[in-house]
């Protein structure tokens, strides 16, 4: 059986996926994300977007010249 990546590992490439796709606004689109888990409920996907936010303000932080959309 194929063992799935560890939960960090699919937060930490979600976070680049949409810093790559947003750039800037990319912090912005997780924390929209969480205020939407927030309001429906949903513990379970709120706890992994806000995994997902704090590695996306990592990588935002440690990569400052991004400064847009790549698509």
């Amino acid at each position: 059986m194929k063992q799935r990546p560890p939960q960090s590992a699919v937060a930490m490439e979600t976070a680049r996926i949409l810093l790559l796709t947003y750039g800037r606004d990319a912090v912005e689109m997780a924390v929209l994300r969480c205020a939407e888990l927030t309001k429906a409920g949903d513990k379970g996907g709120l706890a992994s977007w806000k995994r997902i936010l704090n590695d996306v303000r990592k990588l935002a932080a440690a990569n400052l010249k991004h400064s847009g959309a790549v698509n």
